[in-house]
């Protein structure tokens, strides 16, 4: 369909809700008054009215259908299964949901610990090797004073340094 057509669709559309609505009484009074207006001096309009009143005249003339008290009750009983049916399929991916992210966040709390005890295990502890080398530490001063290697190497041998 092209543009020009979709137009004029659009029109005959807007022209059939019009119509309708007059028909119905929905319009108020200045819109009525215009589409009376409309009638009087468009003969197209105007066949469009008559049409529509007579497709109405005869839905009327058609025998109307009678319901009986079962019908509602089914129907009332099958809107309540329905809705009953869509609130526990909402509760079960509610709860689906749920359980998801609480097992997200326990899978990553496990991780974290995991992570956390190979890291403990695996890389060493910077206060035991302070502590390994706490006697040396102590001396520092002592050892700045020293004019050889030698003297160093014999304080070695006596244990000193552990």
């Amino acid at each position: 369909m092209n543009d020009r057509e979709e137009k004029r669709q659009k029109k005959l559309d807007a022209i059939h809700e019009e119509i309708i609505a007059y028909l119905d009484g929905e319009l108020d009074e200045d819109v009525s008054q215009r589409v009376e207006q409309r009638l009087a001096k468009d003969p197209n309009y105007r066949r469009r009215l008559q049409q529509m009143e007579r497709a109405w005249d005869c839905l009327d003339a058609l025998p109307q259908a009678e319901v009986g008290e079962s019908f509602t009750h089914s129907t009332v009983e099958m809107v309540t299964l329905t809705a009953e049916k869509e609130l526990s399929l909402s509760a079960t991916t509610h709860s689906r949901s749920l359980t998801t992210w609480f097992m997200g966040g326990a899978l990553t709390l496990a991780g974290l610990a995991a992570g956390f005890i190979f890291t403990t295990l695996v890389t060493p502890d910077a206060n035991q090797e302070l502590l390994r080398d706490l006697p040396m530490i102590e001396n520092i001063d002592m050892y700045l004073h020293a004019d050889n290697v030698e003297f160093l190497q014999k304080l070695q041998e006596e244990k000193i340094f552990m």
